[in-house]
């Protein structure tokens, strides 16, 4: 009967298959983007360094610095949720870039603000002027949905950069 009760154990826990492959690791997570995002940052140090900010729900919003500049940083962002056993699920975002959106594994200047659940960004782009994006996303309860997103791709513009309509494209001007 222990026997019996053993196997069964063994089963429902996923440890009797020989075959099977093991789950990956954190790390192994995190290299295709990590590779994708061209981080310049160690991975192992990174994850070992990783922000977490609590959403609610037994979810956490997890940061890992990838790219380290000058003047700039980017991150790469996860949850852990109860239903992934405190495993991280890695987030991809949407950002603007040449007139529609595209998803990207790293956020630059990526902030978490605790107050109103979101996430914000914001990338510089090289030019003479002013330009650049900025992007937020906010926390629904399961996931961040994108809820607003700014662009001034002219950087010969003397106009400053901020987030008002002008430079809105998301949600879309009516």
């Amino acid at each position: 009967m222990t026997r019996r009760w053993l196997a069964l154990a063994t089963t429902m826990l996923g440890l009797s298959d020989a075959g099977a492959e093991p789950a990956p690791s954190a790390r192994a997570l995190f290299e295709a983007a990590w590779s994708r995002s061209e981080c310049n940052q160690h991975i192992d140090q990174s994850l070992n360094n990783a922000r977490y900010h609590e959403l609610g729900g037994g979810y956490s919003l997890g940061m890992v610095l990838c790219w380290l500049g000058v003047s700039s940083e980017s991150h790469i962002l996860f949850l852990v949720a109860p239903r992934t056993g405190g495993r991280p699920r890695l987030l991809r975002f949407q950002e603007w870039r040449d007139k529609t959106f595209e998803p990207t594994d790293a956020l630059m200047m990526a902030e978490y603000h605790p107050d109103k659940k979101t996430v914000t960004s914001y990338r510089r782009t090289s030019g003479g002027g002013v330009c650049g994006g900025a992007g937020e996303w906010t926390w629904t309860g399961s996931e961040f949905k994108i809820t607003g997103y700014w662009d001034k791709p002219d950087c010969m513009d003397d106009s400053e950069f901020d987030r008002g309509d002008r430079f809105r494209v998301f949600p879309p001007k009516k």
